[in-house]
């Protein structure tokens, strides 16, 4: 009886870990991919941000979001400023630009002399701004452009 032996490698790509989210829609998406990529646990990550690991995955969940004073930590953890959605909305270019320059909703509406409310609500979508305001929201939003180059 003859036996032969054969070295066979058979290769293929490696199957997705189903914890990876399928679109990154939120911030919570962007958290978990780049987490997942680098193999860190929540408990890491959480203690790299200086926050609670039940912190980190509930904004991995998207149940809430993180506050405008973490922008800047979050922002150097993922290496980029993350996409809301792909959405260029004015409202969606504004809360992106608060989260470069780690403002909070009160502290850019002081920056830009406008009413709280008047941010909170043209974020939402809920409120149309008036070519004045439009121009001091672009000249905010250029100015967190020109620190996201930096």
């Amino acid at each position: 009886m003859r036996c032969i032996f054969v070295n066979l490698t058979l290769k293929c790509k490696r199957p997705i870990n189903p914890a990876y989210p399928k679109q990154l829609k939120t911030l919570g998406d962007h958290l978990r991919t780049v987490r997942l990529d680098r193999g860190l646990s929540q408990p890491e990550v959480a203690k790299l941000l200086k926050v609670n690991p039940d912190t980190v995955t509930g904004w991995e969940l998207n149940r809430h979001e993180p506050p405008a004073r973490l922008a800047k930590r979050i922002i150097q953890f993922l290496g980029y400023v993350p996409e809301n959605g792909g959405q260029k909305s004015l409202g969606n270019r504004l809360r992106q630009a608060r989260q470069i320059l780690g403002h909070t909703q009160e502290q850019a509406a002081k920056r830009m002399s406008c009413d709280e409310s008047n941010i909170r609500y043209i974020e939402l979508e809920k409120r149309k701004p008036q070519k004045n305001t439009s121009q001091i929201i672009e000249r905010y939003i250029w100015s967190a452009e020109q620190k996201k180059k930096v």
